[in-house]
């Protein structure tokens, strides 16, 4: 899993992992597009398919689509 998160770059695609279903289950059918990291902490900045704004999610709880 790690190698996977190290591979996400803003304008990633992604759908919500297995972990990140579990511990946000209101996330768990999302898709977005990456739009910011952090090289400071594990945050991962992300707009959601359908939101205005964009959110800040762990990289765990993201797994690339492609």
């Amino acid at each position: 899993m790690d190698r996977e998160i190290d591979r996400i770059a803003v304008g990633t695609r992604f759908k919500i992992s297995e972990l990140g279903a579990v511990r946000c289950p209101n996330l768990a059918n999302k898709i977005g597009i990456v739009v910011g990291l952090s090289r400071q902490n594990t945050g991962i900045t992300v707009l959601l398919d359908g939101d205005a704004r964009p959110t800040c999610l762990y990289r765990g709880y993201i797994s690339s689509t492609s």
